[in-house]
């Protein structure tokens, strides 16, 4: 007896969608700093050895690349579509440290924490917002 056309493609799919849920699910975990941000009276997470900062595009890069070498800190994104970087800090600094370092670069225009937003977290309104728009 031949196997149905059904069972054999069920046959084959199978083990993928296993290895697919398999290597979906097994995510790396990295360590997360929360920061409460008094302002908006809520927490948000940011990387604790990466930030994200912005140069002029007339400055160009340049500037920004010798001092993330001379600073011993990484690149780890080079945006494409906007004038930013992703940058590793040293291991033997502070993030905060290694931020403040980077807002004296030439051409630096800001420098931010990589936070993480979830897309599982609860909405919370933003009743000021509110306030204002009744007035």
């Amino acid at each position: 007896m031949t196997a149905q056309p059904s069972s054999r493609m069920t046959a084959r799919i199978f083990p993928i969608i296993i290895a697919f849920l398999l290597l979906t699910s097994c995510g790396t975990r990295r360590e997360l700093h929360a920061v409460s941000l008094a302002a908006h009276g809520s927490a948000v997470e940011h990387s604790p050895s990466v930030f994200i900062l912005m140069y002029d595009k007339k400055t160009g890069k340049g500037p920004l690349q010798e001092a993330v070498k001379a600073y011993n800190a990484g690149i780890v994104y080079d945006y494409d579509i906007i004038p930013g970087m992703a940058i590793r800090k040293p291991a033997d600094r502070t993030l905060e440290e290694t931020m403040q370092h980077f807002r004296k670069v030439k051409g630096v225009v800001s420098v931010e924490y990589d936070h993480i937003y979830r897309l599982t977290d609860p909405v919370k309104p933003d009743m000021e917002i509110h306030k204002i728009r009744e007035k």
